[in-house]
């Protein structure tokens, strides 16, 4: 009776093991992610198990182990107890034991009821069992550790962390990242819009800022003699809330308009004195690049040039959000 106990709760947590490292795998982090920042407890005891990835794998290699010892030793003891002992040789040449019954008799059963059968189960729903799991899976990584975290040592005085990513433990590239928005979306975890914005954000450096700018005809300018009376009187015709001093083709500075209209000065006072050095951005450069540089700019506005510095038009962070964000 006990024996076959202890020869089925070898089999149980052998696949609990071999389930547990695949549902390592393909957990969706995704969820994970946002399960994590909702509070969730589950996710979160599985993120913090999954932050130290090799030790978690051997934790579940070292149990998978201990599992198929158990069920093994069970199973010769079956044998010896029947009788089956030292008879010989078999086809000539295996040398015929209780240890070699058993190890035929279990190939088939553990390698399908240990091994391909919860892997299955956890490739398929290995979000669902992995968070109700999370607690037993605790505790094993818990009782291993002592086992666990030699191995994690050795593992990185031979394989030190900056060739970890050579070797693809922490690679993620941009088709994987894809796949995994388009699986997010298939599975409700993201919306389509939300999986829409990530594909911009994505193709970034792909779009050029001639694609985002404002012309020179829809955007804010005043020549360089301009004056605050000039502003006030653009103001009252135009919406914006910069604008360009221009001298001939070229962008020369940047007015804020509110705050020089909160200063009350006079109609006469001359703007460029006022105006604050201006960024330009090339009208060939993506906008990738040209958000980083705008995010950077205390004014977040930039003017459009082109190879020769000829202002071409004006480019904000918002119209950069507004590409990110459209429907």
């Amino acid at each position: 009776m006990i024996g076959g106990l202890v020869l089925l709760l070898g089999f149980v947590l052998s696949a609990f093991f071999s389930g547990v490292e695949t549902g390592s795998y393909t957990l969706n982090r995704v969820r994970l992610r946002r399960d994590v920042l909702e509070k969730k407890g589950s996710a979160m005891r599985l993120d913090r198990l999954l932050r130290h990835p090799h030790r978690f794998v051997f934790t579940m290699l070292i149990g998978n182990n201990v599992a198929i010892y158990l069920v093994s030793l069970q199973t010769t003891r079956f044998y010896l107890e029947a009788g089956v002992g030292s008879r010989g040789l078999v086809a000539g040449f295996v040398p015929w034991s209780a240890e070699t019954a058993a190890t035929l008799t279990l190939m088939v059963p553990l390698f399908l009821l240990a091994e391909m059968w919860p892997k299955s189960l956890f490739r398929a729903v290995g979000d669902g069992l992995m968070r109700g799991l999370s607690v037993p899976i605790g505790l094993v990584t818990g009782l291993f550790y002592p086992l666990a975290w030699p191995l994690e040592r050795l593992f990185r005085l031979f394989v030190p962390a900056d060739r970890v990513g050579r070797l693809g433990w922490d690679r993620f590239s941009k088709g994987m990242l894809l796949e995994q928005l388009a699986w997010g979306r298939q599975q409700g975890v993201i919306s389509s819009y939300q999986s829409r914005m990530m594909d911009h954000v994505i193709e970034m450096h792909r779009v050029p800022v001639r694609m985002l700018m404002r012309p020179l005809r829809k955007s804010l300018t005043l020549g360089v003699e301009a004056t605050v009376g000039d502003l006030r009187a653009l103001s009252g015709r135009r919406s914006g809330s910069e604008v360009l001093l221009v001298e001939g083709s070229r962008a020369v500075g940047l007015v804020c308009l509110e705050e020089v209209l909160k200063r009350r000065l006079g109609d006469e006072v001359a703007l460029l004195p006022l105006a604050q050095d201006v960024l330009s951005l090339e009208v060939n450069r993506n906008i990738k690049s040209a958000f980083y540089r705008l995010r950077r700019n205390p004014q977040q506005v930039a003017a459009v040039v082109d190879g020769r510095g000829v202002l071409l038009g004006s480019l904000r962070i918002e119209d950069i959000a507004r590409y990110i964000a459209k429907r």
